[in-house]
């Protein structure tokens, strides 16, 4: 199963703070508090929102959020953990300006 969203970055960014407290999990929500410019935490809220929603579409799984992690590797490339354990899911994420966009796959 394959699932794609977008999110335009003007529709988290009012109120992106109370957001990440929302749906990021422990570990990204303690990778959010690292990053200093406002559009970057806006970009990386609207990722992960964009990520967990193309997961639950591939996957029809009753996902929380909280407990579901987009993380990165040190080369950048995003991986998957569900409850703090690695999955056989793969996701993709990209910017531009004004949107975030992920896609999800699992993985034989």
């Amino acid at each position: 199963m394959i699932g794609i969203d977008i999110v335009e970055h003007q529709r988290i960014a009012l109120n992106y703070e109370r957001l990440a407290l929302k749906i990021l999990s422990k570990l990204e929500y303690e990778m959010f508090l690292k990053i200093e410019l406002e559009n970057k935490k806006i970009e990386y809220v609207a990722s992960r929102f964009a990520a967990k929603e193309a997961l639950y579409k591939a996957t029809n799984l009753k996902l929380n959020f909280k407990d579901v992690s987009i993380l990165n590797e040190d080369n950048g490339k995003p991986y998957v953990l569900i409850k703090e354990k690695k999955t056989n899911y793969e996701v993709s994420l990209s910017h531009e300006k004004s949107y975030s966009v992920a896609i999800a796959l699992k993985i034989s």
